[in-house]
């Protein structure tokens, strides 16, 4: 089984993935702490820092922008609306190497 911050990450990039397709959907209905409580439930009782994982969703999705802006230059002829849901994602690593730290 994974360690609890790892799930909550694979959590957090599930729940980023629906909320950017259903996003590009035009899913009226596309509510990220909706999606990630949903996503949560089933790990319930292994995922203890439910906050951790809030805040992971949460960054991503407040610094999305800003995120782009750091990604696209690193990659300049792969638009990023070309790039997979999956690997445009990947801007849950970079928010979860910029959290401050709770230790």
């Amino acid at each position: 089984m994974a360690s609890n911050r790892h799930l909550g990450r694979i959590v957090a990039l599930q729940t980023l993935y629906e909320y950017e397709f259903r996003q590009q959907a035009n899913d009226p209905q596309a509510v990220p702490r909706e999606i990630l409580a949903r996503n949560l439930e089933r790990y319930e009782s292994i995922i203890g820092d439910r906050a951790f994982v809030d805040t992971l969703v949460a960054g991503v999705i407040e610094t999305q922008a800003a995120l782009d802006a750091h990604l696209q230059p690193i990659a300049p002829e792969w638009p990023l609306d070309q790039i997979a849901r999956v690997d445009r994602n990947i801007s849950v690593s970079y928010t979860h190497l910029t959290l401050p730290t709770s230790d």
